[in-house]
């Protein structure tokens, strides 16, 4: 039941603010919304981007009812499947360091003086060498313990985010490709951590449990009547989450969370140079678009008439407010009229804080202060791009802009052919008022075969004097051809048209020269976004070592995990998380395998060379797992046979030894494979091997 002297610590009145701090926040204010229309040519192109991607078209050529080929949409489509194909994994490595002073690193010099202890002739120095050598060791065990608890952790919480990580990193591929940029942010889910954005969390009851205060405290300040029917639904919201307590289900969950801003929501320091580190920026800030209600949910703060009010463009202004143009869609339409509080989450670098303020309301929702959680280089957002290139201006152009064109005419062409042929359709001319209205109907709606007569026709009139056919104008396919269009679609991003569907009129090595180059292409993006998730897993790992504590690492990895309990920032300092090569999905897989295949029995044969790198290597190709493929301490397969019995062993005697009996005996005898090896991916330039030379 509900209490009606209950006391809310809402913040109802018109806030109480000194001369300074609110000076302070008009100036932030001022400084966002500076920047703001700073970029607003950049900002409003990532929106016609948008809409140009999603439709293929100008709204205009749409309204119209224009032909549309949406060539930009599967363009897109196909990057994204070449750039991410499958979640990343990542890998705790150790930093390198030099951890003995006295041992050389030779396993003579430690074997030395190990039998000189044995022996009991051994020096102090024997003794302090073979010391530093299993404290050495005793460390770097440690380390990789933890090492290994943190890559469980990371997996875990790759899948336990909602949505799950890997269908918000393909939106995020999806949208550099099309705005040009695309941001990351490193939250840590916890119970005190007002987070605004309900786009990706770990499924829990935080939101429910927020929403139950917010509505407990209208109650208490009787801003909710008793019986009002926000009413019920609050005990209902009570009672279910009572029902969850008793049951044991967890009420609250902590743990590293990705958020994935829109391209629109982050607003950069004037003076950032680049955006990836955000290099010169002095501070950034996310934007959100939050009812009344919600930033009362978040902040405990009833804004109620103290905001500058924001509304759709689409919307016709009724007094003051700021008019934005992506606005949240599903939004009520009473909030609508209001008009959304615009909330501005700020990263100071300069000064080491973080604070959140909204549009007009002269506090802080969220005092100044040092970062709840920290991580290296001081901002939680990364940044990631791909057509970046050398010029004053900070965002770069996505592959969309740089397509507008193409599509654009290659829509012109295809709507103009049909123009043309709807022109072409069959038509008769006839004197006008030759025909009564029964004569023309029965020409216009007449049966297959039908026998018409007209009773303009004649002896003396034939029909072919009445009714005159149209001469319709030849199609001169060259008018309307796209070719060249396509042609400018592989300049300008590198696709061409086989990967758009179609079939060319080159040959085979154009379009082989063509796939080879734009594989070279994509292999560097996928190595920017390789670059970028570490980054990315860096930094939650960092999060994962100073924010969980030993009871949770273990309740989820499990009771052999290892953790840090004091001086996580030194442990935090010899480990990295990085993402394995090719595990985003590396591009052009096939012709990596053919190469690999073939420099193999040349590798096994060099001296020196680590068996176990090239079969991680291969695995990762094909597409297994190492840790399953591979035991150690285990023989080869061919050795086992060998061992027990399923090849013939060996005499010694020249007469009965059958590896000794030449091309007859033994493994020695041709083996032909089961399966012969299928065709493999051309030398580039349309060369191939032939009995070891190479040919055109």
């Amino acid at each position: 039941m509900l209490e009606e002297n209950q006391v809310s610590a809402v913040q109802r009145d018109e806030p109480q603010v000194d001369d300074p701090t609110k000076a302070l926040v008009d100036r932030w204010c001022t400084r966002i919304r500076a920047s703001k229309q700073y970029f607003k040519d950049d900002y409003n192109r990532m929106r016609e981007d948008m809409q140009f991607a999603r439709a293929g078209a100008d709204r205009e050529w749409i309204a119209a009812g224009n032909y549309v080929v949406p060539i930009i949409n599967r363009h897109i489509n196909q990057a994204v499947a070449q750039l991410y194909a499958k979640r990343p994994t990542a890998t705790a490595k150790r930093r390198k360091k030099l951890l003995t002073q006295l041992w050389d690193g030779s396993p003579a010099t430690l074997e030395a003086a190990t039998n000189q202890i044995a022996s009991g002739l051994a020096t102090a120095e024997d003794v302090a060498l073979v010391q530093e050598v299993l404290a050495a060791k005793d460390y770097t065990s440690k380390v990789d313990r933890f090492g290994e608890t943190l890559e469980l952790l990371y997996e875990y919480f790759a899948g336990e985010q909602q949505p799950t990580q890997k269908s918000q990193m393909k939106s995020l591929v999806r949208r550099i490709k099309t705005c040009g940029v695309g941001y990351v942010e490193v939250c840590f889910q916890r119970e005190y951590y007002k987070n605004p954005d309900e786009t990706a969390k770990l499924e829990d009851h935080t939101r429910r449990l927020e929403e139950l205060q917010r509505r407990a405290q209208d109650f208490a300040d009787e801003e909710i009547q008793p019986e009002d029917p926000e009413v019920a639904e609050l005990r209902s919201l009570i009672a279910d989450l009572q029902h969850g307590i008793e049951q044991g289900k967890t009420l609250v969950r902590e743990g590293p969370v990705d958020q994935y801003p829109c391209s629109t929501e982050i607003i950069v320091d004037k003076k950032c140079k680049n955006l990836r580190g955000f290099l010169g920026a002095g501070w950034i800030a996310r934007e959100y678009h939050m009812t009344p209600d919600e930033v009362q949910q978040k902040w405990g703060v009833d804004v109620g008439k103290d905001y500058e009010p924001y509304r759709d463009s689409q919307m016709e202004e009724s007094g003051h407010g700021r008019v934005e143009s992506d606005l949240p869609s599903g939004v009520q339409e009473e909030d609508k009229q209001r008009g959304l509080v615009c909330v501005w989450r700020v990263q100071n670098k300069d000064l080491g804080q973080v604070f959140v303020i909204a549009d007009g309301y002269k506090d802080f929702l969220e005092a100044p202060a040092a970062p709840a959680y920290e991580v290296e280089g001081f901002w939680t957002i990364f940044a990631l791009t791909f057509n970046a290139s050398e010029s004053k201006e900070l965002f770069p152009l996505s592959d969309v802009h740089m397509l507008k064109h193409t599509q654009r005419e290659y829509n012109r062409s295809r709507e103009y052919r049909r123009l043309h042929r709807e022109a072409n359709k069959p038509k008769y001319f006839i004197q006008k008022g030759r025909l009564e209205d029964e004569d023309r109907s029965k020409l216009e709606n007449h049966q297959a075969h039908a026998v018409i007569e007209l009773k303009a026709m004649t002896a003396d009139v034939p029909i072919d004097r009445l009714i005159q056919a149209f001469q319709p104008v030849g199609m001169d396919p060259a008018l309307y051809e796209t070719n060249s269009e396509v042609e400018d679609v592989l300049r300008t991003v590198g696709s061409q048209e086989a990967n758009l569907g179609g079939v060319g009129g080159e040959t085979a090595t154009e379009t082989s020269i063509a796939e080879s180059a734009r594989m070279t292409s994509v292999a560097s993006n996928v190595d920017d976004l390789d670059d970028f998730l570490s980054d990315v897993a860096r930094a939650k790992g960092k999060l994962m070592l100073m924010e969980m504590s030993v009871e949770m690492v273990r309740e989820i990895v499990g009771p052999g995990a290892l953790w840090p309990e004091v001086d996580r920032e030194a442990v935090a300092k010899e480990l990295t998380l990085e993402i394995k090569a090719g595990s985003s999905g590396r591009p052009n897989k096939a012709a990596e395998l053919a190469n690999l295949e073939r420099a193999l029995p040349y590798l096994l044969q060099i001296p020196g060379v680590n068996p176990n790198a090239l079969a991680r290597r291969y695995a990762d190709l094909l597409e297994l797992d190492i840790d399953d493929l591979i035991i150690q301490g285990l023989p080869s397969i061919t050795a086992l046979n060998a061992l027990f019995g399923r090849v013939a062993p060996g005499t010694g005697d020249a007469q009965t030894d059958p590896n000794q009996q030449g091309a007859e005996g033994g493994q020695n005898a041709p083996n032909p494979e089961v399966n012969e090896p299928g065709a493999q991916p051309a030398m580039p330039g349309g060369q191939e091997m032939v009995s070891g030379q190479v040919v055109n």
